[in-house]
């Protein structure tokens, strides 16, 4: 899909056809172009067993330690029943949360919603000379975990990270494709990008 500008306002222009990954969905609202991105995915259920055993073993620790006058035990416990609490936190965002990736004549944003999320973000669309997309691997003890971003380049140089955590590289070349053809941008190689 493409638009162009015409009145201010933003005009649907036929391009090349990808196909629409899952979790992504298109939108188009008064002039404003729109990916949608809704974060489920079964993987959300081990983490939330995860969540569960941990807030409840963090749940019998902090009862003992505050029964028995163990401050110290406590204090340690709060940390780890903090991040219990974060593990939550992430789990509903998981469940309801969705990123918004919008185009309009004026600007692009990035806004993740209906909870709170870092990363939400406004860039004037004339300061954008590329997008590209970018493999992030992760290593920890449970193996390597594979993510995908989508960057921008700005017309000063610097790069800017738009999306993070895309689950497939799909995902990732879609949302670049799209927000390339919206706002009539070249698909250029940029060093270190994801190998087409």
């Amino acid at each position: 899909m493409n638009f162009i500008q015409e009145s201010g306002f933003l005009k649907l222009k036929m391009s090349v056809i990808v196909p629409l990954p899952d979790n992504l969905s298109i939108v188009h609202d008064r002039g404003t172009f729109i990916i949608r991105r809704r974060w489920f995915s079964p993987a959300v259920f081990f983490l939330v067993f995860f969540a569960l055993f941990w807030n409840g073993f963090m749940v019998v620790w902090m009862t003992i330690a505050l029964s028995q006058g163990q401050w110290a035990m406590a204090a340690f416990g709060s940390i780890h029943a903090t991040v219990g609490l974060g593990l939550i936190y992430f789990c509903v965002a998981s469940f309801i949360n969705k990123t918004d990736v919008s185009v309009n004549p004026k600007h692009l944003s990035v806004r993740h919603y209906p909870l709170p999320w870092i990363g939400n973000k406004q860039i004037r669309v004339h300061e954008i000379t590329q997008l590209y997309c970018k493999e992030h691997i992760s290593h920890n003890k449970n193996g390597v975990r594979v993510t995908y971003r989508v960057h921008a380049v700005m017309n000063n140089g610097r790069d800017q990270k738009l999306l993070s955590g895309l689950t497939s590289d799909a995902q990732a070349r879609f949302i670049e494709h799209e927000i390339e053809s919206v706002l009539g941008l070249e698909n250029l190689a940029v060093a270190g990008e994801l190998a087409k």
